[in-house]
């Protein structure tokens, strides 16, 4: 963990007034240098938005804004601005830790008021946890494909700065799937793993609320595997794994109820579907649904892989069975039991996690297509995944790469540098501008459009199955244990893989597996 001096641009100036724009926001401190032409009290705003030119004085929700006055002397003043302790909105809960117990906040803009300033100037202290910026690197043909990976890299290492995965600066707290999309994009721009195995320590002791998340800790566990190559953990783990799949909670169908009686830490599991309630595209709840067995079918495919036990294959081909028995109709999965609605969450979960047969995609790619993002920035993941691999490549880059709302360009068009918690403020009004779960498209650019995935523990083999749709050309370099891995597609012209050790291979199939160890 380090902290870096970046200096800020002089924006505007007015009576008594300066104001300066770091260009990103960050997790840091303010210093401050000034010239006064006599002792006085000075004003200093500092926030993430800005409103008519200047620091926003009410941004809503939890995006930040922190006015402090200070006493200055005649002459050169020298001082670093600090910061009252972050207030969580449940201060039962033990946050995660920011570097060396030192008061930070996400701030972008700063601005000095005072009558007796002759001149000043700003830096800020920007803390990131370790994190290469030059591991990982991605250009293609397409500039708005470019400009959001670029903004998702960076919203990977802006939040990389506590010693967990947090959900964001509202409640600085691990959850389950706020850690699924943060882990894999980390993994994905950097080979540095230990903020991922204190993450997993630290949520399957201290679980949070929603089924689903709780069934994706062996999702997990499985990727944080075939990534870093430790197993060392396994033994110890695996009783809590085994917890969160629910086994003695599943019904006479097989399949896993919508409600049940489970207490952890004194709250009671519930389904979530998806978060904010209104992003879950009309989802009709029912005694059985078919998103939460997806997560379920998906966990006890991740414990076989973890353990080699063939039970959970058992059980896994049994929820889907019943899946497919009880919640398809007319060959399209539905919300519940009691439902005849499909929401975006029970067309792309059956592909994402396998439930669906590849004769099922014909029926589901027409409704996924036509319903768009229709769901938050959680669930964009799985949107984008399942349209990857069900052959909707070309919509989901037009998902990722598009402007205006629900997109990614769209949180930069309302001033945004780091992927923020909802697709708008009106979307979820007390949302956080610095949310790593909205950060999606840094790891699915890199493992469905380029198609760089592990398939054996510590990238011991990996898989390259690109899927550029319409793009001219990509290149991609993905960090792993054993060095760099580089995958370069030109239309027409085939894909070319460039191994750590420096050969070069060229292929023109749909997909090819590389070994490294």
């Amino acid at each position: 963990m380090s902290s870096v001096r970046e200096k800020a641009r002089l924006a505007g100036t007015g009576e008594n007034e300066w104001f300066f724009d770091f260009g990103k926001a960050a997790f840091g401190r303010l210093v401050v240098e000034l010239d006064a032409a006599e002792s006085g009290v000075i004003g200093i705003s500092l926030g993430e938005c800005i409103k008519d030119g200047r620091v926003d004085p009410a941004p809503g929700g939890f995006r930040r804004y922190f006015h402090t006055q200070y006493e200055v002397k005649c002459g050169k003043n020298s001082f670093e601005v600090q910061f009252p302790p972050h207030q969580a909105p449940n201060p039962a809960l033990k946050k995660c830790l920011p570097p060396e117990g030192i008061e930070i906040m996400p701030f972008r803009y700063a601005q000095i008021n005072g009558e007796n300033i002759i001149s000043a100037g700003v830096e800020r202290l920007s803390y990131f946890g370790n994190f290469n910026d030059e591991a990982a690197e991605f250009e293609s043909s397409s500039a708005a494909l470019n400009e959001v990976w670029e903004f998702c890299k960076y919203s990977i290492k802006a939040t990389n700065v506590f010693d967990c995965y947090v959900d964001g600066d509202r409640e600085r707290l691990p959850y389950e799937g706020d850690a699924y999309i943060n882990q894999l994009g980390h993994f994905c721009c950097d080979a540095d793993y230990a903020k991922a195995a204190n993450t997993i320590e630290r949520v399957l002791n201290v679980p949070t609320w929603p089924i689903e998340w709780r069934l994706l800790m062996p999702v997990i566990v499985r990727d944080y595997v075939l990534y870093s190559g430790d197993i060392t953990h396994l033994n110890r783990w695996k009783a809590l794994l085994d917890e969160c799949l629910f086994m003695d909670k599943c019904g006479g169908n097989g399949l896993l109820p919508e409600k049940f009686d489970y207490v952890k830490n004194g709250e009671n599991v519930r389904t979530i579907i998806d978060w904010p309630v209104g992003e879950r595209d009309n989802c009709e709840f029912g005694s059985y649904m078919t998103v939460p067995n997806c997560y379920l079918y998906e966990a006890l495919l991740a414990m076989n892989e973890l353990y080699g036990d063939e039970m959970y294959l058992t059980k896994a081909a049994v929820i889907k069975a019943a899946l497919h028995r009880y919640l398809k109709k007319d060959g399209i999965f539905v919300d519940s039991d009691s439902s005849a609605h499909s929401s975006i969450h029970s067309l792309v979960f059956p592909i994402a996690f396998d439930v669906a047969d590849e004769a099922d995609w014909n029926n589901l790619r027409p409704l996924i297509e036509a319903k768009g993002m229709p769901c938050s920035v959680y669930a964009a993941q799985y949107v984008l995944d399942a349209c990857f691999i069900c052959g909707l490549e070309q919509h989901a880059i037009k998902l990722i790469s598009r402007r205006g709302e629900r997109s990614w360009l769209g949180m930069i068009d309302q001033g945004s540098t780091i992927s923020m918690e909802a697709w708008s403020n009106e979307l979820k009004p007390n949302q956080d501008w610095n949310h790593a779960w909205g950060a999606a498209p840094a790891n699915v650019i890199p493992r469905r459009l380029c198609g760089i995935r592990p398939v054996k523990d510590g990238f011991g083999e990996f898989i390259v199955e690109p899927k550029p749709g319409d793009l001219e050309f990509f290149r991609f370099r993905q960090p792993t244990l054993h060095g760099a891995v580089t995958v370069e597609y030109r239309k027409g012209e085939g894909t070319t893989v460039t191994l750590p050790d420096g050969k070069r291979e060229k292929f023109s199939g749909s997909s090819k597996i590389f070994k490294l160890a």
